[in-house]
């Protein structure tokens, strides 16, 4: 059986609702955090990719991590994203939102730079944890800054008192498997897949939790699928395996996967489609494709004795 660690469980990134001029929808977000809450989910990641960080101003980056964390009100952890091109920059981010009631802060290696070195991922996380009594995770994502961190790369991480988890968003199951390996025994540290396909084969070698996307549309899917996970039983992990693909499919369903699971929340009622520019929007023809798939989900789902979604 997982041992459940400080960070564990169903974290989701929550999506940002928009208004028309780009602002926050609060009151959109906190229904839809409710929503999550309601549904059983274990933490609330404010501010990642699906949240459209890096395409928000500063301020209002800021201004959702204080909503997240004031609408969780110690029922979710709430991890917030403080990514950016420098170290200093980094910093100045955990600043502004440090006194919110976030619990950890979610760090990617820098991008738009000329990496050279695994030391810069170190040297980086060294300087954040120096400034913040705030817990730090390490966010694997080379796909949006051009740069992984490499299995001992991580090990020195959590080697640093104040990292306490690691997302694995990087999809190089092999390095997976050696963080896995080399760090699953700590009680310390956890490991959260950001891969949702690699979700139960990791669950198996004491990966902690999931950070899945589609959790903002299906909760209680991704919620049953952690349970599982505790079971150890490897025949409802497959299941569960099959089940996190098949949500995936939604994703899947436009060029723009953010895009995508927007929409599909947007037809619960509780916030608007609306992507912040100037990114695509989805067409009609990837609409009726997302349709065509949640309703394949509904069925799929209801047959395996799941509520995908509140009533």
């Amino acid at each position: 059986m997982i041992l459940e660690k400080k960070y564990s469980g169903i974290t989701v990134p929550v999506l940002t609702p928009v208004l028309e001029d780009e602002t926050v929808d609060e009151a959109g977000y906190r229904t839809l955090i409710k929503y999550l809450l309601d549904n059983g989910i274990h933490g609330v990641f404010a501010c990642g990719t699906l949240g459209e960080t890096m395409t928000l101003t500063q301020a209002e980056r800021d201004r959702a991590i204080r909503i997240a964390a004031d609408a969780c009100n110690g029922k979710a952890k709430v991890f917030a994203g403080v990514m950016d091109t420098s170290t200093k920059r980094v910093i100045e981010n955990i600043k502004r939102i440090e006194d919110c009631g976030c619990d950890a802060v979610v760090i990617t290696p820098v991008f738009y730079d000329r990496h050279t070195s695994q030391s810069e991922i170190i040297r980086l996380f060294e300087d954040a944890a120096k400034s913040t009594k705030l817990d730090l995770i390490a966010y694997n994502i080379p796909s949006f800054v051009m740069e992984k961190m490499d299995p001992a790369t991580v090990a020195a991480l959590a080697d640093i008192d104040s990292v306490k988890g690691y997302k694995d968003s990087a999809g190089v199951f092999n390095d997976t498997v050696k963080v896995l390996n080399n760090l699953a025994d700590r009680e310390d540290f956890s490991i959260l897949s950001g891969t949702p396909v690699q979700y139960m084969p990791s669950a198996l070698l004491g990966c902690d939790g999931c950070v899945p996307g589609m959790a903002s549309m299906y909760p209680k899917v991704f919620v049953e699928a952690y349970n599982a996970s505790l079971t150890g039983d490897v025949e409802l992990m497959r299941k569960f395996n099959k089940l996190i693909c098949l949500a995936g499919s939604v994703y899947a369903s436009a060029k723009n996967g953010t895009a995508a699971v927007k929409y599909a929340v947007s037809t619960l009622g509780f916030m608007n489609e609306r992507i912040l520019r100037p990114q695509d929007g989805c067409s009609a023809e990837e609409k009726e494709k997302i349709h065509r798939q949640m309703k394949l989900c509904e069925q799929t789902f209801a047959a395996e004795g799941l509520e995908s979604v509140l009533a």
